[in-house]
């Protein structure tokens, strides 16, 4: 028996190295997809900074059209005043062209405000377009390697995976299944060394007779709290040796 128990924690260590291996493997397309995310969202404000810039580029345009069309009446209106003999009508034309040029001018402002802010989004786009470039080459540098560390932990999975099958088939099915149940609920937390009188897992305090049946490595049992299996301090310093050893 306390063979079979000295082999239950040796799974256990593999157990534990497996969830730490599988972490490792599960987080490398999370990264992958973060990292590309962030490209994606270069791409976005390169987008966005055009998407503006055209945008200033055609209201600066329609103020300028408007500032000619205002210029022709302006001319208009001072024909206009040279060549009427109305005074009245001549100071209510000088009145027109007087607010149309002042309109102008303000339309005028605007339209090389727009032009300069067209011209500032378009240095940002630039820039912005490097990083973008820089950002994508190490991507695909980092996509090679990923798939490089996936296929290395691919194979440090299937060899510790076999290495810990091999160990529980030795061991009974009750055994086995039991394994596997905790093993859903507290991945890579199976098997835990009695402290005291205490469950090293939960910290649940044993009875007095349960703590004596742990001690005497002659049975596998269980605690009653969190279900891990329970095994005396020397089984579970003697499998650990044994484990170290041979990794």
């Amino acid at each position: 028996m306390e063979q079979s128990l000295t082999r239950l924690v040796q799974a256990q260590r593999l157990e534990e190295r497996l969830v730490v291996l599988q972490r490792r493997a599960d987080g490398l397309p999370v990264e992958l997809s973060e990292r590309g995310a962030q490209v994606s969202a270069l791409e976005a404000e390169i987008d966005q900074a055009d998407a503006e810039r055209r945008a200033a580029l055609s209201k600066a345009q329609d103020l300028e059209n408007e500032v000619r069309t205002r210029e022709q009446r302006v001319a208009k209106l001072e024909k206009q005043v040279l060549e009427t003999r109305d005074a009245s009508s001549a100071k209510v034309a000088e009145h027109e062209a007087g607010e149309l040029r002042v309109r102008s001018a303000e339309a005028q402002d605007q339209a090389l405000g727009l032009l300069e802010r067209a011209e500032t989004l378009q240095a940002r786009a630039a820039e912005v377009r490097v990083r973008v470039a820089a950002a994508r080459e190490d991507l695909e540098q980092f996509r090679a390697t990923v798939e490089a560390d996936a296929a290395g932990l691919r194979e440090e999975i299937e060899s510790y995976t076999a290495r810990r099958d091999a160990l529980l088939a030795t061991l009974d099915g009750a055994t086995r299944d039991h394994f596997a149940v905790v093993g859903k609920r507290t991945p890579g937390k199976i098997v835990t060394p009695l402290k005291g009188d205490s469950c090293g897992g939960c910290g649940t305090r044993m009875v007095p007779n349960d703590a004596v049946r742990v001690r005497a490595k002659n049975a596998c049992f269980r605690c009653p709290s969190c279900a891990r299996f329970l095994v005396s301090p020397e089984i579970w310093a003697a499998a650990e040796q044994e484990s170290s050893a041979s990794s």
